[in-house]
C-alpha cells in the first residue's frame, strides 16, 4: 500500500489561483480609471456652470451695456485684453465707463475659465430678436466624454463641433 501525505498546493492550482487574482485586480483597475475619468468630466461641468453664471452675473451688473446692440460682452473672450487704464490698478469699479468694465469683466472671466478649465474656448451670442436673452456656451476637450456635442442640433445659441464635452447656458438678463 502506497500512501501520499500531499501536503499544500499543487503547481496548477497556485497557477490558477495567480490567474483569477489577475483578473480581479485588472478589473479593479480598470474600475478605478474609469471613476477617475467621470469625476474629472464632473469637476470640469461644475466648473463651467460656475463660469458661465459668473459672466451673467457680470453682465447683469452691467447691464445697460451688455443689451446694447453689438454688446462688448460678444466679442469673443480669448481676443480682449484687460483696457490700458488707470482705473483697473486698484479697484476695477473706479473710474471706469461701462466699455472699459465690459473689457475688464471678459478678460478677467476668460483668465479664471482658463484656470479652471484649461484650454477651454467659450462663446457669447446676443439672441437675435431679443436684446436681452444671452447664449453662453463653454467647450473643452474631455477624454472619453459621454456627453458630446451634436452637430445636428439647431438652436440659438448655435452648432456645437463634435467630440467636445459643452456646457450651454441660455439666459435672459
Amino acid at each position: 500500500m502506497i500512501r501520499h501525505n500531499a501536503r499544500g498546493f499543487t503547481l496548477i492550482e497556485l497557477l490558477i489561483a495567480l490567474l483569477v487574482l489577475a483578473i480581479g485586480l485588472l478589473g479593479m483597475a480598470t474600475l478605478m480609471m474609469a471613476s477617475l475619468q467621470t469625476s474629472q468630466g464632473a469637476s470640469q461641468r461644475s466648473a463651467a456652470t460656475v463660469a458661465a453664471y459668473d459672466l451673467v452675473e457680470r453682465m447683469r451688473t452691467n447691464r445697460a451695456t451688455a443689451v446694447s446692440a453689438n454688446s462688448p460682452y460678444t466679442t469673443a473672450p480669448a481676443t480682449v485684453d484687460l483696457p490700458a487704464s488707470d482705473c483697473f490698478e486698484h479697484d476695477a469699479t473706479t473710474g471706469c465707463d461701462a466699455d472699459e468694465m465690459a473689457e475688464f469683466d471678459l478678460a478677467t472671466w476668460w483668465d479664471e475659465l482658463q484656470t479652471a478649465i484649461p484650454g477651454a474656448t467659450a462663446t457669447v451670442q446676443q439672441i437675435a430678436g431679443a436684446n436681452e436673452s444671452f447664449c453662453i456656451v463653454i467647450f473643452w476637450q474631455e477624454p472619453g466624454v459621454a456627453n458630446t456635442a451634436n452637430t445636428q442640433e439647431a438652436t440659438p445659441c448655435g452648432q456645437a463641433p463634435a467630440g467636445r464635452a459643452f456646457y450651454r447656458l441660455q439666459v435672459t438678463l
